[in-house]
This record gives C-alpha cells, sequence and structure tokens, in this order.
C-alpha cells in the first residue's frame, strides 16, 4: 500500500465519503413522497452512504456537490437519482506508516466500513479488462488479510483471512461482491465444474448467439427427450448452458459436450434446492421473528404492497392467511386490466385483502396461469393502482414507472436489476441466466411435461436470509425500468444460494398481455 501512496503522482488516492444529492425543488413533503410509510428492516439495515476512492485531484476541491457526469466517474452516475453526490469529508490518504493494512487504514474509526458503494476509477460491469494487475492491488487492499481477489466477468470474489463488520457493500467497481474465508467457496459463480465426459456435440452448426437462444432451447430439450434423459431445466448463459439433471446416476458419457456451439455443464436436480412456498404455508401478517414488514395500508397501491387471502370457509381467522406481494398491473387485448400475484398465494375465486383479512377487499382472483404460478386477479373499482414503485428511503432513489414487460430476449445478463417489497424493501442485484424450467420439476410421473420461462437473479450475499413466503410474486424489473420477472424462490443451500428464480414476464407476453397504462 505505501507502493500505492507514492509511486507516482497520480496514484496518490483520496477518498470521499458521499451521499446522494438531492435538488431543493425535488425535496417535497413527506406526503408527496412516494415512500413507504414503513420501511422494512433489510431496507432500513442498508447503509446510504458511498466512499469514491480517486486519484488526487480527479475531484474538484472546492465544491461540495459534484455532478458525476462531469468526471471520470460518469459511469456510475445512475447510483445517485440525480447523479450528483453531496461530499461529506474527504481524505488524502497519505501513509500514517510504512505498511498500512488497507485503504480503509486511512479512515477515522467512525468512518470506515459500511458503505453502500466503493466506487473505484475504473468499472467492471462496463469494461470487463478493467480487473488487471494494477487495478487488482488497489482491490486487495480494500479488506485487512486479502489473500486474493478474482473476477469472474460477473462478482468480484474476497478471499479473506477475517470479515469485515456487516453490511457490506452493494456493490465494489460497479458490481457485486463477495466475502468468503473459504478458498474453495467460489461464491455465486454459475456452476461450471462437471463437464460432459464425451465429445458429442448437438447442431454444431447453429448458432448460440443470444437471438438463437429459443432454438438453442428446443435443440437441446428435444434431444433429451429423444435420448430418454431426464432434464428438469436448461440455462442459457450466453456463451454456455448449465442443464439440471433429474437423475444423479445419469452416465455423463452420453449427454452433449456442446449445443449450438454452447458448452454444456451439468449439475444435478438434488443440488438445486428447490424449496418453492406451499399454498399450505400460512403466514400471519406480523411476524415479530422477521422483524419490520410493511403492513401498513395504502390508498393507491403498487407493486410491492402486501395482499392476503383466506380460505372461504376461515376468512375470520388471521391465523390461515397466506401473504404474497402485488405484481403489476397488465391488459389483454380486448383492454381488461388484471393484477399479477402468485397463485400458490391465492386459490381461484378468493376474495383478496391489502394488507390483512379483515381488510379492505381489492378483488378476487379470476385466472391462473397454467403451471406457471402467475395468477391474474381482478381489483375491484374503488381499488387505484399505480404501475409506479415505491422511492427508495435509504439512496432517495425516484420511484419508477414501469414502462413495459421484457421479452426474454432483451434480458442483458450481468445488468442491474431491481426489486421492491414489504419484507425486503428495495433491492438491487445482477441478471443472471435466462431458463427454461420443467413444471413440476419434481414429479416424474406426469405424462405432459410443460416448460416454462424462467429467469435467475442475484440479489447480494446473504439475501436469502432475509426472505419469507410473501415476497413471491413480487416484481423485478431492469435500469429501463421493464419488468422482468416476477420472484418465485431463492435456494438456501447449494450453488445458487442468495440467487432467486422467477417466473419471466415473457410467460404474460406469450398470452397476449401488456403492462397497463
Amino acid at each position: 500500500m505505501a507502493e500505492l501512496a507514492v509511486e507516482r503522482p497520480g496514484d496518490i488516492y483520496e477518498a470521499l465519503v458521499v451521499l446522494p444529492h438531492i435538488p431543493k425543488h425535488d425535496q417535497l413533503g413527506e406526503d408527496s413522497k412516494r415512500r413507504r410509510k414503513c420501511t422494512p428492516s433489510p431496507e432500513t439495515n442498508s447503509p446510504s452512504k458511498s466512499v469514491i476512492l480517486s486519484p488526487s485531484g480527479a475531484l474538484p476541491s472546492e465544491r461540495i456537490i459534484v455532478s458525476l457526469q462531469e468526471t471520470r466517474f460518469a459511469s456510475y452516475a445512475n447510483y445517485f437519482p440525480s447523479g450528483e453526490v453531496a461530499i461529506q469529508k474527504r481524505f488524502f490518504l497519505e501513509p500514517r506508516h510504512n505498511h498500512p493494512e488497507t485503504l480503509f487504514s486511512y479512515f477515522p474509526t467512525n468512518d470506515n466500513l459500511p458503505c453502500r458503494h466503493i466506487i473505484l476509477p475504473f468499472h467492471l460491469r462496463h469494461n470487463n479488462t478493467a480487473f488487471n494487475a494494477e487495478n487488482s492491488r488497489i482491490l486487495s487492499h480494500l479488506f485487512p488479510d486479502t489473500r486474493e481477489v478474482s473476477f469472474d466477468g460477473y462478482f468480484l470474489i474476497f478471499w479473506l483471512d477475517r470479515l469485515p463488520p456487516k453490511p457490506w457493500p452493494i456493490t465494489i467497481a460497479g458490481v457485486q461482491p463477495y466475502l468468503t474465508l473459504d478458498p474453495n467457496d467460489e461464491g455465486p459463480t454459475p456452476p461450471i465444474k462437471r463437464p460432459s465426459r464425451s465429445i458429442f456435440r448437438v447442431s454444431p452448426e447453429l448458432d448460440g448467439s443470444e437471438a438463437n437462444a429459443d432454438r438453442v432451447f428446443e435443440v437441446a430439450r428435444d434431444f433429451f427427450l429423444d435420448a430418454e434423459i431426464h432434464i428438469t431445466e436448461i440455462q442459457y448463459w450466453g456463451g454456455f448452458l448449465v442443464i439440471v439433471l433429474e437423475e444423479k446416476d445419469t452416465n455423463l458419457k452420453k449427454v452433449p459436450s456442446s449445443v449450438a456451439k454452447c458448452r454444456c455443464f451439468y449439475v444435478y436436480e438434488q443440488e438445486m434446492d428447490r424449496q418453492l412456498p406451499a399454498r399450505s404455508a400460512a403466514k400471519r401478517v406480523c411476524d415479530s421473528g422477521f422483524g419490520i414488514i410493511d403492513n401498513t395500508k395504502y390508498d393507491v397501491l403498487r407493486p410491492g404492497v402486501i395482499l392476503s387471502s383466506v380460505s372461504s370457509e376461515n376468512e375470520v381467522s388471521t391465523e390461515t392467511e397466506h401473504l404474497t406481494s402485488s405484481g403489476v398491473l397488465v391488459e389483454n387485448e380486448m383492454g381488461h386490466k388484471y393484477l399479477t400475484v402468485a397463485s400458490h398465494g391465492v386459490a381461484y375465486g378468493e376474495n383478496i385483502f391489502h394488507p390483512s383479512s379483515p381488510g379492505t377487499e381489492i378483488g378476487k382472483l379470476i385466472l391462473e396461469g397454467p403451471h406457471t404460478d402467475i395468477a391474474l386477479a381482478k381489483l375491484h373499482d374503488t381499488t387505484t393502482f399505480l404501475n409506479e414503485t415505491f422511492e427508495s428511503a435509504t439512496d432517495g432513489t425516484d420511484p419508477v414507472s414501469l414502462s413495459g414487460l421484457v421479452p426474454a430476449h432483451e434480458v442483458q445478463i450481468g445488468s442491474t436489476i431491481y426489486m421492491n417489497n414489504p419484507f425486503t424493501g428495495y433491492s438491487e442485484g445482477t441478471c443472471g441466466a435466462r431458463s427454461w424450467t420443467r413444471v413440476p420439476s419434481d414429479d416424474p410421473h406426469v405424462p405432459n411435461l410443460h416448460w416454462v420461462k424462467t429467469q435467475w437473479s442475484y440479489l447480494g450475499q446473504g439475501f436469502q436470509e432475509q426472505l419469507e413466503d410473501g415476497v413471491c410474486g413480487s416484481a423485478i424489473w431492469s435500469e429501463s425500468g421493464k419488468v422482468l420477472a416476477f420472484f418465485r424462490y431463492a435456494p438456501a443451500s447449494g450453488p445458487y444460494k442468495d440467487w432467486c428464480m422467477s417466473i419471466a414476464a415473457g410467460n404474460l407476453i406469450d398470452r397476449g398481455y401488456k403492462l397497463a397504462t
């Protein structure tokens, strides 16, 4: 680190503690702010300040409010609602002793971690090649006792001898980090350790690019069907496929090494930890063991408010309530509007309440999407619903007016995704593989195999610990404000821990629905 500070003038770093700058004309009264009335615990516990580690003089020293668009940090401007930051403190990172332990050892104790983002002069999401020897050296000085740092094109993996205090940063250098003490722990990296033991290639003449992903799926599915090899899922990761084998004793010498120029890797169904939420799992509106959830009543409903249903014979007992989160308002070709909900949480014909029962009855479930877990509810005429998200209480992120449903072929692996629901509040994550999942995946005796478009997303280390069944049905949207998918479940263990599997919005598009205006 001493070399980092004195090697040459351009490498002398300073650190700036910043907060989002909200212009005065946007600082409206609390009633006009479209925030939650009650902020869920995970969002409340998320830090709001960020730290910029900068070459000396890269940010103007005479200004408190800085527009990142005018600096070399322009690629981080979207982290802040106005693109501007308010500098709270700045420190010149002069060596205090011969061998400072980390970049943060320069900070006064009360200005150390936690921070929301660690912003560096390079952005790994926008430029994978920025993970070079020099920048890797900078990253290795962020945490005490760092043994190694790696970057797989999606995530930064830090192998440490001791972990820093939580909460940990949401992003470092533009990507999500993963911190571990286990040298064998590769974090959220896609599982590519089990290739085929054959050199057999399927349709090597077919272009396996994103534009042909649906065709790649069809070719792969048909091969395994003809070969009578049972599979439960096909994941498309761009240049490779991850295929889930139903039976652990499947002979890896009989499965293809590639499909349409996409190399194939295999995992077993028993490794997937598909702990799907069940309708029989009743939830109370207030669960003291979970922390604060937003179970307040809203006159105008939005994506991510609590919905409740009860069986008609038990509608007087809150012990039998089933909680889900509201999705979005969609309309069909006839112009009829419906609210999306998780069908496993609401039975056909049941009334839906907000936020609980007894409470305000907002509508009734009338349509269930076959095998997708997306159901449609008809809202009462007295219920108002806006396809506009809540504002983030943590970093002031503006409400997003959702602008449409995203076809699967427009989903970009590695892009940032967002979710806001009554249990976790505002969350950010990384878009992973688009996939096709066989439903039901755990019943090999079903004669007709149904394949549903699904989507994998990574929502951060430890995210799974924040979940309850009521999160199901929550909309996940992109930076452009388009809805990608609806939350289904998150594995608690295995190679997809802290990932979530969602039902792709493309299933609604295929049935003729679009986002309601």
